[in-house]
């Protein structure tokens, strides 16, 4: 009995040293070892771990439209127009079609087909600028598939202004606007007052009843000290701008530009925003002492042919042409002269940075800089192709480009959306495309 227990222990020692031979062997053996044995050759000799199943990492790839379109839709008075892609020859036609029914609702030709040997694509334009029907559709092509959905609307830009409008007055009403937001507000009554509504009929714009209560609600003596010449600029344009309203308050506003500006002048330094501030200010009180800080500039200006790059003196400069107190005309032809070089810059550039397949740029914010740029050209010296560049502008931030991405409304700064979209809004109006 005693050596029948021995050999059954000894069976057993044996048994579990096997096992564990096993073990060793298949962990020495698994997935990814340096034994080089393939898991299927494994499996067949019957080593099962509980990890049989391979765990693979894998991201499954974006899958992008060949047909690029602005998603947020197309005025159904304007100009429509989407871009094509596809690594096989494209198709001769496209269709336009009804998101609800399915219906064609219409059908062309595309246009300016050719190849691109660099980024091994074909790419061509549709256009279907004759369509003009309201609704929501898509595009669809053989072979190449389908857009994304889209809307034809009579008065879109309007619309989309007075949704992105209204959440920059509602910070207003809530007290959590920037200063920037107000200023952006200020720039659309002054630039674009056609678009801006009166909905009590009182004969003072609703922007700047909300402006004015936004101004009384600031607590000037914290301000940051860094904004001290945006906040002197921005009373001194709302003080300008709301005395045929208000006379008292837009006095009440502007002593309160002086006094902001002169408490911080020693802090500031000359920069962009506070030549803004002195031409503000020099417009609305046509005082020499800041016409003549604004002369101090002139050399900086001649030296430097891209000055309005920086938002201070592009928006200073246009204040100073705009003023009816007496300037230098030098001064204000230098700065006519430079902003009609942008807008001629920016027009030669748009191909190259707007192309939906092959555009050059350094994304939204870049993007929206420049339409700013051209905004302000375009107020000097209205130009319809300037309008249609920036509507190219729009298109392409809003979903025509080659990633088929919508940056609106989450890249880019909103406020440079509020003041492009009031701008073809405002044209759109003045054309009597929406009513």
């Amino acid at each position: 009995m005693v050596g029948s227990v021995k050999n059954i222990g000894r069976y057993a020692k044996k048994t579990a040293l096997l096992l564990l031979g096993c073990l060793l062997l298949c962990t020495v053996a698994g997935c990814g070892s340096a034994s080089g044995v393939p898991a299927q050759k494994q499996d067949s000799v019957g080593l099962n771990s509980m990890e049989d199943t391979p765990i693979v990492d894998y991201v499954v790839p974006t899958l992008t439209p060949n047909i690029l379109v602005d998603q947020k839709g197309y005025p159904s008075g304007g100009e429509k127009r989407a871009a094509v892609k596809g690594t096989v020859v494209l198709p001769e036609s496209f269709r336009l079609i009804d998101s609800r029914t399915k219906e064609v609702v219409y059908t062309g030709s595309i246009e300016d087909a050719a190849y691109d040997p660099e980024m091994k694509l074909y790419s061509g334009y549709i256009d279907f600028g004759e369509f003009d029907r309201e609704g929501d559709y898509y595009l669809e092509c053989d072979r190449i598939g389908r857009s994304y959905s889209f809307a034809i609307r009579d008065a879109l830009y309007q619309e989309l202004f007075w949704e992105l409008y209204e959440e920059t007055i509602a910070k207003c009403e809530d007290r959590t606007a920037t200063i920037q937001d107000a200023m952006a507000l200020l720039h659309v009554y002054e630039w674009q007052p056609q678009v801006c509504r009166d909905d009590d009929q009182n004969e003072i714009p609703d922007v700047m009843e909300v402006l004015a209560k936004w101004v009384s609600n600031v607590d000037y003596n914290r301000i940051d000290v860094s904004e001290g010449a945006v906040h002197a600029a921005f009373l001194a344009k709302f003080s300008y701008l709301y005395q045929k309203y208000d006379l008292d308050f837009a006095t009440e506003c502007l002593q309160r530009a002086s006094t902001i500006f002169s408490q911080t002048q020693n802090t500031m330094q000359e920069d962009a925003y506070h030549f803004y501030a002195l031409t503000e200010l020099y417009r609305a009180t046509g005082l020499a002492i800041y016409g003549n800080q604004i002369l101090d500039y002139k050399a900086y200006f001649e030296k430097n042919s891209n000055f309005l790059e920086e938002t201070g003196y592009l928006y200073g400069a246009m204040t100073y042409m705009a003023t009816r107190q007496k300037v230098d005309v030098e001064l204000c032809a230098l700065f006519m002269d430079r902003l009609l070089e942008r807008g001629e810059e920016i027009d030669e550039r748009s191909e190259d940075m707007l192309c939906p397949v092959s555009a050059r740029n350094n994304g939204a914010q870049e993007l929206l800089k420049r339409s700013e740029e051209l905004v302000c050209a375009n107020y000097v010296l209205g130009s319809y192709q300037n309008d249609c560049i920036l509507e190219e502008f729009l298109h392409y931030l809003m979903g025509c480009n080659i990633r088929s991405v919508c940056f609106y409304p989450e890249e880019g700064d909103p406020n440079s959306y509020l003041l492009l979209l009031a701008q073809l809004a405002g044209v759109h109006k003045e054309q009597n495309i929406i009513p």
